[in-house]
């Protein structure tokens, strides 16, 4: 009996076709679920690859993050840049325009490190490094969260990379505020704190809050109130872990 091609329907576009691949939007008709294996294939092409998408991915992650990344999990993948090699793209990138950044402060006005928002240790000037580094303790607390829902770790993983990429960003934009108040030779000792915990934590908070709150209200069973309550939890947990590193590490000093 002759081999009979199946007919498949790409997630990206919902085109039924027959093959490998969609002939509509180019797609694979093997997108599985995001799991284990997939991030084991994906770190070797984020490294040897560059997929296209990349500024499309950043547009998307400030004007619909949830929706974004929803579409990636639910394998609408083709417009997307892939996730690890983007979180490794903008920390590299943030890492090495803060250094700059630092550099810049030192010749303008060395002493004003002591009390600058970011501090001058190793971690302050790589602290895109740590937000790398922590992705996987960060999509631990978000998968234990939200446990009983229907995203297992790896998926939670891959929503909290492209999280670590946008807070890479926010990152940058503070200490380019913090070379302009150098600059402009504004007084930021204690309030240079604040400042920092306001305008990192804040968006932190909210990237956190909105995205897996949209992602688990997509859910049937999802009740608001409770989700609403796993969130305050989650974020409680998530900001004191970041503020207790960030102080650990001389980044801020309370």
């Amino acid at each position: 009996m002759p081999y009979r091609e199946e007919n498949a329907v790409c997630l990206n576009c919902q085109f039924n076709f027959k093959g490998n691949y969609c002939p509509h939007c180019g797609q694979s008709a093997h997108e599985h679920r995001i799991d284990a294996h997939y991030f084991l294939h994906d770190i070797p092409h984020s490294v040897f690859h560059v997929d296209k998408g990349f500024f499309y991915t950043l547009k998307c992650l400030f004007t619909k993050p949830g929706v974004m990344i929803k579409d990636y999990l639910d394998g609408k993948r083709v417009p997307y840049f892939r996730p690890f090699a983007f979180v490794l793209i903008m920390t590299t990138i943030c890492s090495l325009i803060i250094k700059g950044i630092h550099l810049w402060i030192d010749k303008i006005q060395p002493a004003a490190h002591a009390d600058q928002l970011i501090g001058h240790g190793f971690l302050g000037k790589y602290f895109s490094v740590l937000i790398f580094l922590m992705i996987p303790i960060t999509s631990l607390i978000t998968w234990i969260t939200f446990y009983k829902h229907k995203y297992n770790y790896w998926e939670h993983f891959l929503a909290n990379t492209y999280i670590a990429a946008q807070l890479n960003i926010i990152l940058l934009l503070i200490n380019v505020l913090n070379l302009f108040m150098v600059v402009f030779q504004i007084n930021f000792s204690k309030d240079g704190v604040n400042l920092f915990l306001t305008f990192f934590m804040i968006p932190f908070l909210f990237l956190f809050g909105s995205i897996f709150g949209f992602l688990m209200m997509h859910e049937k069973r999802s009740r608001l109130w409770i989700v609403i309550a796993k969130i305050i939890g989650m974020n409680f947990v998530l900001a004191s872990l970041y503020i207790s590193l960030m102080n650990y590490f001389d980044i801020i000093n309370l």
